[in-house]
């Protein structure tokens, strides 16, 4: 098998600034999300659980469109 030189990996200090700060920026967006998040559990929490089994309007049929069909 052939063998190659090992890849030299030289890290300044401006790499190391922006890693910081795209793992702060990452950490920030995810706090952001979870508190998002949870602010609208809190908000579901007062809704009517019956409502999911409500049709909504564009599926309710008029009576003559129940007898008659939809105009086939």
């Amino acid at each position: 098998m052939l063998r190659r030189a090992p890849t030299t990996i030289t890290l300044t200090s401006t790499d190391v600034e922006q890693y910081e700060a795209n793992r702060a920026r990452k950490l920030w967006e995810q706090q952001q999300q979870q508190s998002s998040s949870q602010s609208s559990d809190a908000s579901e929490k007062g809704r009517d659980p019956n409502d999911d089994l409500k049709p909504f309007p564009q599926q309710q049929k008029s009576r003559k469109d129940r007898i008659m069909g939809l105009g086939n």
